[in-house]
């Protein structure tokens, strides 16, 4: 772990703090520079950027916090505020140190006298009269004028000497110069040095006289002054619990009035809530009253549509069975037109095939000179004999196709095959 060195501004003179860490906390650092400077009191030290200031906690560590800046970190001031005097630098009436308050954003030193070893408390406790006489204005006063005295005298008394000594030089000097005389002149002088100082001795025992005198009147003023002191410091303590009482008094009613006030803006939201779940409810009914509107609608449409569909698919079935029917009707009227035609066809051919029969007969009896008996009207099997002879007949006209002028079968056509034969 690698110790650093911390800049804090202390009443506008920069101080620096060797051997921070990490896990350094704001309150060691604050101890740390009240002992340093040497005063007790309520400190905050307080984290400076540009215009933005903020508090640090007791617990943080100044050093994380800087390394949370980044590139900005070196624009960072830490300022150490004195904000109040400590309230547990003496002692309460009842004998008992007060236990120093922390807040969240301030924090209270222990008194000197804890950071101290506790072998240099009698040390200190002989001293502290003769300590505290020198910053009482009264006894301040007295000592001045006392030692402004023995000054005063110290200053009057040697010229007076002083004065002497040079008389007594010009007066050796305006003699006549020799050895004898010279000497005598030095031991007399240093005659008048010893009674100097015999006299200057004495001006300083009367002076301690003095002051043993001023002194003891000096304790007692200084012993009243002390009283007054600590009545003054008690009168302090309490304004300060006072005014410290009144300040939670007020943040107690802040907080009840913000508290009613949340309390108030939680019930308006809670009705808003209600309000709103109820334009909810009734919104989504109307949704799926819609929706089934809609539904509905889009089955009648459907339906409507199927139904005219289906309608149209009728009208397309009727008509083309209509034409069907008129179709069946035409072919019905063809087909007996037809029949009719065949059936003339078919007569006129066997009317045709008679024909053709006498002719050929005649032709063959002309050619042959028989005579031809005429034979009786055949029996029911000789008919269907002329039947197929006459099936023979169609097939064979169906396979060749007939003159159109039957007057021209009149003429006969010999085979090569069969010249007796005719082909007809």
């Amino acid at each position: 772990m690698k110790a650093m060195e911390l800049k804090v501004w202390v009443d506008g003179v920069q101080r620096i703090v060797c051997g921070v860490t990490e896990f350094t906390t704001c309150q060691e650092v604050v101890i740390a520079l009240a002992q340093a400077i040497g005063r007790t009191g309520r400190y905050t030290l307080i984290e400076k950027w540009r215009e933005t200031e903020r508090h640090l906690s007791p617990h943080e560590n100044p050093v994380v916090s800087l390394n949370k800046w980044g590139q900005y970190a070196s624009d960072v001031q830490l300022i150490l505020q004195r904000t109040g005097p400590s309230v547990s630098e003496r002692p309460t009436s009842d004998g008992q140190a007060r236990v120093p308050e922390r807040g969240f954003y301030r924090q209270s030193l222990p008194p000197l006298a804890k950071l101290r070893p506790p072998g240099m408390d009698r040390s200190l406790k002989r001293r502290e009269p003769k300590r505290k006489s020198l910053t009482f204005t009264g006894g301040a006063k007295g000592l001045r004028e006392i030692f402004g005295r023995s000054r005063d005298a110290e200053a009057k008394q040697p010229p007076q000497r002083g004065g002497s000594l040079n008389l007594n030089r010009v007066g050796v000097a305006s003699v006549p110069g020799s050895p004898a005389r010279e000497l005598s002149r030095l031991v007399q002088l240093q005659r008048d040095k010893l009674q100097a100082l015999e006299s200057r001795l004495l001006g300083c025992k009367a002076e301690l006289r003095d002051w043993e005198e001023d002194d003891g009147e000096a304790n007692e003023e200084v012993n009243l002054e002390e009283e007054l002191l600590l009545l003054e410091q008690q009168v302090r303590r309490n304004d300060a619990e006072m005014e410290e009482e009144e300040f939670w008094q007020n943040e107690l009613q802040i907080e009840q009035e913000s508290e009613r006030q949340l309390r108030q803006q939680l019930a308006e939201l809670q009705g808003g809530v209600r309000d709103c779940e109820n334009m909810e409810a009734g919104i989504e009914q109307e949704r799926q009253q819609q929706e089934a509107e809609l539904n509905q609608k889009v089955n009648e449409e459907e339906v409507q549509a199927q139904l005219e569909k289906m309608s149209a698919e009728l009208e397309k079935q009727s008509q083309q069975t209509a034409r069907l029917e008129s179709s069946c009707k035409a072919l019905e009227r063809s087909l007996g037109q037809s029949s009719k035609r065949l059936q003339e066809k078919e007569q006129e051919l066997e009317q045709l095939t008679k024909e053709l029969r006498q002719v050929n007969l005649q032709q063959f009896i002309q050619q042959t000179g028989t005579k031809v008996t005429v034979l009786p009207a055949l029996p029911l099997g000789e008919n269907n004999n002329n039947e197929v002879e006459s099936d023979s007949l169609k097939r064979l006209g169906s396979s060749r196709l007939l003159p159109s002028d039957l007057r021209a079968l009149q003429s006969t056509v010999s085979s090569s095959l069969n010249p007796e034969g005719i082909y007809v």
